[in-house]
């Protein structure tokens, strides 16, 4: 796999945890809240799939 494929991968898995987890977690947040939640669950996702591609594809 080539490495941009790998970081699209990850990127839309992310996006999409992340959505999945402010929707669930958060349903009676205003959007400013779930923005910010948002974002910290993306990055939180992001690193998480970077460290675990590093160690098993490494």
């Amino acid at each position: 796999m080539s490495i941009a494929l790998i970081g699209v991968a990850i990127v839309l898995t992310a996006t999409l945890g992340g959505i999945v987890i402010v929707r669930r977690n958060s349903p009676q947040q205003p959007i400013q809240v779930k923005a910010v939640l948002f974002g910290l669950y993306f990055w939180g996702l992001v690193f998480l799939q970077l460290a675990l591609f590093g160690l098993f594809l490494g």
